[in-house]
Formats: C-alpha cells, sequence, structure tokens
C-alpha cells in the first residue's frame, strides 16, 4: 500500500511504498488481496480502529457488498451480497464458529474489539470453508503471536473508553501482550453497557391514524443490552515449530421490543478454546493442525417477561461443536506453483431443553477433503480446487425436551462437490482483470428442517420442513481493479444462480394472533454491482465513495428473495490538517449515505407489517450524514493516543432501513454522538 506525505513543491502528495497486506481467507497460499481471483476485502490496522463498533455487521457495512441486519443498534448481523444467516460463514482464527443463525436477530457471537484483523470473502467460499459459505466467509482473527529475535521481553497494552449518548451506552476495554523469544502472550477483554435505543420523537399511528407511521418513537423500552466479553492466547516457539491455545467468551443479555409494546429477555453465551500449530517441514511444505471447541448457548423467554425478571425456563438451546482442521501448503509442487491441501471434519451435538421446541436437538457431522492451487504465468495466475464433503444432519427426540413428532432419531445425508476456477490478468502494473467461478453449497440445519414453535424474538410462529434438499450454487465474479499512489478503485459484477434456495415464507395463517412461517425452497438468481474508489486528492485531501446494486429474485414465483439490502451509495470526504504542538495527525471526515425506497418480498419476515394499523415492511429512500474527527496525542512509550468524535445521523433524520427488524413498528436509531478514546502503553 502507499501513504502521502506532503511535497513542500506542489502541495500534492508524494507516496512512501508498504508492505502490502496479505489476506489469508479463500485464497491457496497467503498474498495480496487485489491480485486473488476472489474478491476480498481485509480490515486490519488503524483502519479497523476507526471503522470496529458493538456488532460485526456494524463494523463491516461500509464495505462494498457488506451490509447489517439490525435491531435498533443491536444484532449486526452480516449480509453479503443478498445472503445472511446460515449462507454466510463467520469464522474465528480460520475455524467455523455457529451462533444460532437461524433468528434474524441471532448475532454472531464475536467482539470486533479483540480482533487483530478481518477478512471478507464475497461470493461462493465452500472449497475451503464447506457448507454455511455458499454467499461468502468472513474470518475473524485475533492477534498474532509475535516473538522476539533477540530474547528480551516486550511489552504493550492498549486501553479503550467509548461514550455513545443516544442509548447512554458506555464501553471500556483493554488489551495487552508481552513475549519474548520463545513464549507469547495476550489477553483483551471488555465491557459493553446500553440503555434504551432513541428514534426520533415523530408522529406514531394511534396518534395521526395514519397506518404507516410508526407504533413506537422517542425512547424506546426494552432496547438495552450488557456484554462482557474476553479472549487469552498463548504462543510457544519450538525447535520444530509454532505452538499457540486460543481461549475467548462472549455474554451477553439483552432485550427486544415487541410489537405489542411488551419486552423480551435473552441470555447469549459462547465460548471458544483453539489449540493451532504452525509446523515447517522439508522441501517447502507447512503443516498447519487446528483443534477447536465452542460451546454455545442461548436461553429466552416468553413474551412479555424481561431479563431484569429472569430465566423462565421457555427457550434453552445448547451445543457443543469439536473441529479438526489440518492444513497443509506447500511451494511449487508439479504445475503448480503453491497450494494448499486439507481435510477437516466437525461434530456437533445440540440440546433442546426449553418449554418450546424452537430448535430441536440431535447431531450434525461433516468430513471433507480439499485442495486449492495456484499457477502464475507471466501477467496472468490461475487459481483452482476441487473439494468434496460428506454431511449428516439428525434430529433427536431423546435430546429434545418437546414432541419433535416423531420417536428416535431421523437422519439426513448429503455427499457434494464443490470447486472454483479463477484467474487475475495483469493488464498493467496498475489495473487487473479478475474472475472467480465458484461452486458453493450449503445442507439445511436442525432448525429449517424441524422448527416447530413461537419465536419470541421476532412475534412469529416458525416451522421446519424435512423434505427439504441442499442448497448449491454457481457463483460467477468479473471485477477490474485499479491500483495507483493516488487512487484505488474497483468494480465488480457478480451473478449467484442457487439451486433449491431455502427461505421462510409466511403462510397467510396465524396461530394465536401469530403469524406462521414455514420453510419451502425453490430455485433463485441473484445478480450484483459493486463499485469503490479511493482518491487521494492531495496530502490533506481524500475522497472516496461506493455503489451497491443487488438483485435477487425466485424463479418460481418472480418475485424478490427475502431480507436484499436496499440499493445504496455511500460518499465521504477527509480532510487531514497540520499538526499543532502536542496535536498529531488531526482529521475531519464527512459521510453520506444515500439508500433507496424497497418494496418487502411478499411474504417475507416482517412482510406482515406492510398490512397492519401501524408502521410498515416496506421502506422509503433517505439520506443521512455523518461528521467524524480526530486528533492523535503522544502518550506512553512511541504510540499515539487517539481521541475520535463521531456524529451519526447528524440531523436527527427520521427514517427506516430496510434491514432494521424494528421497521414494523418504529423508527430506526436517531442522532448519536459517539465519544472514543484509545491510550497504548509501550510498544
Amino acid at each position: 500500500m502507499a501513504v502521502p506525505r506532503a511535497s513542500a513543491e506542489t502541495g500534492f502528495a508524494e507516496y512512501t511504498e508498504l508492505d502490502v497486506i496479505e489476506v489469508t481467507a479463500g485464497v491457496p497460499t497467503p498474498g495480496d488481496p487485489r491480485l486473488q481471483a476472489a474478491n476480498i476485502s481485509v480490515l486490519t490496522g488503524e483502519e479497523l480502529r476507526r471503522r470496529e463498533r458493538s456488532t460485526l455487521g456494524e463494523t463491516l457495512q461500509e464495505l462494498p457488498g457488506v451490509d447489517s441486519i439490525t435491531a435498533g443498534n443491536q444484532v449486526g448481523k452480516p449480509v453479503i451480497r443478498g445472503l445472511s444467516g446460515y449462507q454466510v460463514q463467520v469464522l474465528s482464527n480460520g475455524m467455523s464458529v455457529d451462533y444460532q443463525q437461524y433468528g434474524a436477530r441471532h448475532p454472531p457471537n464475536i467482539d470486533p474489539f479483540l480482533a487483530e484483523r478481518i477478512e471478507v470473502v464475497r461470493g461462493a467460499s465452500s472449497l475451503l470453508y464447506g457448507s454455511g459459505a455458499l454467499g461468502g466467509a468472513i474470518d475473524v482473527q485475533g492477534p498474532a503471536f509475535d516473538f522476539s529475535g533477540d530474547g528480551t521481553l516486550q511489552t504493550s497494552a492498549d486501553t479503550l473508553l467509548v461514550y455513545h449518548s443516544n442509548n447512554d451506552q458506555w464501553d471500556a476495554g483493554l488489551k495487552a501482550r508481552a513475549n519474548n523469544d520463545i513464549l507469547s502472550l495476550y489477553t483483551g477483554l471488555i465491557r459493553r453497557s446500553a440503555g434504551d435505543l432513541d428514534t426520533p420523537d415523530a408522529a406514531t399511528a394511534p396518534g395521526s391514524g395514519d397506518p404507516t407511521d410508526p407504533k413506537f418513537t422517542g425512547r424506546l423500552p426494552h432496547t438495552d443490552f450488557d456484554q462482557a466479553n474476553a479472549q487469552f492466547g498463548m504462543g510457544l516457539m519450538t525447535g520444530i515449530g509454532e505452538f499457540d491455545v486460543r481461549i475467548s467468551q462472549w455474554n451477553d443479555e439483552n432485550n427486544y421490543l415487541l410489537p405489542t409494546g411488551k419486552g423480551i429477555g435473552l441470555w447469549l453465551r459462547n465460548d471458544e478454546v483453539q489449540v493451532s500449530g504452525d509446523l515447517p517441514l522439508a522441501s517447502g511444505w507447512t503443516l498447519n493442525p487446528t483443534l477447536s471447541w465452542q460451546n454455545n448457548l442461548r436461553r429466552a423467554n416468553s413474551e412479555g417477561r424481561t431479563r431484569e425478571q429472569g430465566y423462565d425456563g421457555t427457550v434453552h438451546l445448547e451445543f457443543d461443536l469439536y473441529q479438526a482442521r489440518l492444513e497443509a501448503m506447500h511451494d511449487a509442487l508439479g504445475p503448480f506453483d503453491g497450494g494448499t491441501l486439507g481435510m477437516e471434519y466437525a461434530h456437533k451435538t445440540q440440546y433442546s431443553r426449553g418449554t418450546t421446541v424452537l430448535a430441536p436437538g440431535g447431531e450434525v457431522s461433516n468430513l471433507a477433503f480439499f485442495l486449492f492451487e495456484s499457477k502464475d504465468m507471466g501477467p496472468l495466475t490461475l487459481q483452482t480446487g476441487l473439494r468434496h464433503d460428506w454431511h449428516s444432519v439428525t434430529a433427536d427426540a431423546s435430546k429434545t425436551s418437546g414432541d419433535l413428532g416423531f420417536p428416535g432419531r431421523v437422519t439426513h445425508d448429503y455427499s457434494v462437490l464443490s470447486g472454483s476456477l479463477g484467474a487475475v490478468y495483469r493488464l498493467t502494473d496498475r489495473l487487473a482483470l479478475a474472475g472467480n467461478l465458484a461452486r458453493g453449497f450449503r445442507a439445511p440445519s436442525l432448525f429449517e428442517l424441524y422448527a416447530d414453535g413461537v419465536h419470541g424474538g421476532v412475534a412469529a410462529i416458525q416451522q421446519g420442513n424435512p423434505d427439504l434438499d441442499a442448497e448449491k450454487s454457481l457463483n460467477l465474479d468479473l471485477g477490474l481493479r485499479w491500483q495507483s499512489p493516488r487512487l484505488r478503485a474497483s468494480a465488480t459484477l457478480y451473478r449467484n444462480s442457487i439451486s433449491d434456495y431455502i427461505y421462510l415464507q409466511d403462510t397467510g395463517e396465524a396461530r394465536g394472533n401469530l403469524p406462521v412461517f414455514v420453510y419451502q425452497q425453490d430455485d433463485a438468481l441473484l445478480t450484483g454491482l459493486e463499485l469503490e474508489a479511493h482518491w487521494d486528492l492531495t496530502d490533506r485531501l481524500e475522497l472516496s465513495g461506493a455503489l451497491e446494486l443487488v438483485r435477487g429474485t425466485n424463479d418460481r414465483t418472480d418475485e424478490d428473495l427475502p431480507l436484499l439490502p436496499a440499493d445504496s451509495l455511500r460518499l465521504a470526504a477527509t480532510y487531514r490538517f497540520d499538526d499543532r504542538g502536542p496535536i498529531r495527525e488531526p482529521y475531519l471526515t464527512l459521510k453520506v449515505r444515500h439508500n433507496a425506497s424497497k418494496d418487502a418480498a411478499p411474504g417475507e419476515p416482517f412482510a406482515q407489517f406492510d398490512d397492519m394499523p401501524f408502521g410498515t415492511a416496506s421502506t422509503d429512500a433517505y439520506t443521512l450524514m455523518d461528521l467524524e474527527a480526530g486528533i492523535a496525542l503522544r502518550a506512553f512509550g512511541n504510540r499515539l493516543a487517539r481521541l475520535d468524535l463521531t456524529v451519526s445521523n447528524l440531523f436527527d433524520t427520521e427514517y427506516r432501513d430496510f434491514l432494521d427488524t424494528y421497521k414494523g413498528y418504529t423508527l430506526s436509531p436517531g442522532r448519536d454522538i459517539r465519544l472514543s478514546l484509545n491510550v497504548p502503553f509501550g510498544g
């Protein structure tokens, strides 16, 4: 990459070349993301620090092709090119994680503050990550283990303090690390505590008589949350290679506001342990074995019982997920210049102990073998690979407290071949043309097959479909990428054809005043366009913009697919001022975001609010402005402390985002003033 410095003669930027950021997710071997067949973004360093928010979706949502499903300022569930939930694989240090993602309001159980880098792969990524990566993958990576070359002890720490005015939210975090030439340690923890969400004080349907007005505005009850998240890591350098242990825990308890005005309390916990190795061998081979364990617990109350009233036993879902993955990376081998051979095995055991059988107990297992290779031929790079998965899903009445409708066990087996073929052609030193054809798949989940109960968090009854087949996709990407000292830009067209696309559909029936949704499947087609540009006009002024268009159609009904993002345009201008005395790197950024209007697809989740006496599922176009400013100050050691101010929704605009699941009965968040202070020590 290149960074600007001032030229005294011209006033324009001169550039110093730095090491190019390497990408590790979705590629045969680590390399420059611009020169990969797949479309990949990497957030790390200062860019990740400035974008980091409470949720994964909000942290990533300014990337082209990435959106976020929200509930006000909660959830932050990533959407990649119109796909989400079980169709986008979230990873922790390269290992798949499950977070009961069947629910639209179920957030990834990962805190972005504890990440050192996040890599986003757009498009089918089943070749490396199997079922669940039909639409893409997001790898959230913890700190790398550093070792000092001379044996001296090196230590550093970072502290974070954040305040949000909208919901009176306080975040306080600490990250620390220490290492010598043999041992490397890191730890991190963060506490987040938020009150109720505030929306603009607009007219409400009960007062105005207008059925499109929201039911609630202003301060919204039952929208508070508390989190306490932590991680620890230890790396050991030995004579045969590096061995690492990572331990993390994520805890969240929150309330959701329901259309009745009542609240519902939830308690979420996720524990992970990973043991991995990096073992160089002779002849250019490196072995990377990883073992992981994940325990995930979701508890939820019945309607009207908030978290302050304690847990009532309605929903209790818990699983243990064990995984083993072995990657063998090689240099030149036969006709290839580098690549990866691998295998992985996963086994998940789930128990459903609540009084409501929202999701059944059972087991899920997967065995896979894969290879991914790369070949350079002058300006042309070819990347290709194959993978075979044997996937099994078993519903087990003995692991379910309620009635599944059958005794014993029922097993569904899937055997699927996936792969990809891609190329990058460097037209010039600055311009590259990339294309990628990838085959993806996704087996239906336990929930999609056998759900049967009230999903209190979305005020609906949801039912599974045991006749579902595996989804299969054929994804084609074509991209043009430009990189010069002043301008970085890309344009991408994609087409993702999915056979047996699985979706949740409103049946039009009601039970106990709640709509009944059932899982169905049809063939579907997603197409889209992504444009992005960053222009360093001078050493002080940077302009950027991103355009995202996505279309998704059910082949049988010719209707839109559910939960697609609205078309969006983002523009930003950043001005960097001169240093003055102790003040370093002062900047001011103005951002404008425009989202087009969008109609809800018939029968999609939350579409029922188009026919209610209040609220809406279809949303109008809106334009928001955000303001950011910040300075750096000399801190302890050679690093800089940073003070940043962000004003979101600067003019307190009334709007409803299409992917905000509160849109049916309230507005999206009003103005928020965020003040953050990062203070480093040592390093």
